[in-house]
């Protein structure tokens, strides 16, 4: 890392790599590349001497003149995401000491106008055709063979999905050890960089994740001491993100052939973040869950983070009004 950046730069970085949100600092450190190298195009050599005027100018060159590898501008909300790191590094470096005025301060985020999470959430008839569809591909194959403890696998990820709400790389860093079947919990240790918590489950989701445990892991498992519950194809480290992707994508196609009257589904991009908009929007809300609490399920920082999953009806919004307004 610090053969590529700046000094102060690499001891951003490594600040929020210590902090466990190592998906963030890859995210920042591209942003403050691209922004180093604009900068140095413009006669700055380091991204701490910035003045304001750049910055601003900067945040011009993404809105106007920037092009990505297929030609096309930038996003608003790519736009959005990288003021937003520019902006987190020198609050960083103000922090710090290492300037005497965060030179970013007057940038403004030109976020769209909508704040909803667009995730092509699954209603519950999508998510039992899928768990439906997974169970079946599991039963197809012969019991304790390789290909049966892979759907298996594959079926216990989809499980911990939708009745946890568990992020695509939460679910790739579960360990075994965190795995309380007798209380039906997961710990989850760090997520997003936040210190994790114990998160209750379903009795039909720990009974998923206990088959896979007790009969499918030791098939897949090279390494005894690998700790994660989810294995990749050698065995012995956590699950790639490409195989989760892979994975995915077979279960929604399987889902979609057993189910063809649900005509939805083949028009929805369907991902490990749409299952987890699915768990917080068609799963939990509807049933009583209120927005405290989800956002403790999800392990949200903000409630405006969780709300952004959570559209709410207009109707259903009339009816809570006539419901607890004295004068309504």
């Amino acid at each position: 890392m610090a053969a590529h950046f700046t000094p102060t730069v690499a001891d951003f970085l490594g600040f929020l790599a210590l902090r466990g949100r190592h998906l963030t600092a890859a995210n920042r450190g591209r942003t403050l590349r691209d922004l180093a190298a604009w900068l140095s195009a413009h006669a700055v050599a380091d991204p701490i001497a910035a003045t304001p005027a750049q910055l601003a100018a900067y945040q011009e060159h993404l809105a106007n003149d920037y092009r990505g590898r297929d030609g096309r501008p930038l996003a608003r909300r790519s736009q959005a995401n990288r003021i937003e790191g520019i902006r987190a590094y020198y609050q960083w470096c103000e922090r710090r000491g290492l300037v005497s005025a965060d030179p970013s301060r007057s940038l403004r985020l030109r976020v769209p106008r909508s704040r909803l999470v667009v995730r092509d959430p699954l209603s519950i008839q999508e998510v039992t055709a899928l768990l439906q569809a997974q169970a079946a591909a599991v039963l197809a194959q012969r019991k304790r063979s390789h290909r049966w403890a892979v759907e298996v696998r594959n079926l216990a990820m989809l499980v911990v999905a939708v009745a946890n709400g568990r992020r695509r790389s939460g679910i790739a860093a579960l360990q075994v050890a965190g795995i309380d079947r007798q209380r039906r919990e997961i710990r989850v240790e760090r997520e997003k960089g936040r210190a994790g918590r114990v998160l209750p489950t379903s009795a039909w989701a720990m009974e998923v994740l206990a088959l896979y445990l007790d009969e499918a892991r030791p098939v897949l498992v090279r390494d005894p001491a690998a700790p994660w519950v989810f294995l990749d194809r050698k065995g012995s480290s956590a699950i790639s993100a490409t195989m989760q992707w892979c994975a995915l994508q077979a279960m929604v196609r399987r889902a979609i052939i057993a189910s063809p009257d649900l005509d939805e589904l083949p028009g929805k991009r369907v991902t490990w973040h749409s299952l987890r908009v699915s768990f917080a929007a068609s799963l939990m809300l509807p049933n009583g869950c209120d927005i405290r609490t989800l956002a403790d399920l999800l392990l949200h920082r903000l409630l405006s983070t969780t709300a952004a999953y959570t559209p709410i009806p207009v109707e259903d919004m009339r009816q809570v009004f006539r419901r607890a307004h004295p004068r309504a």
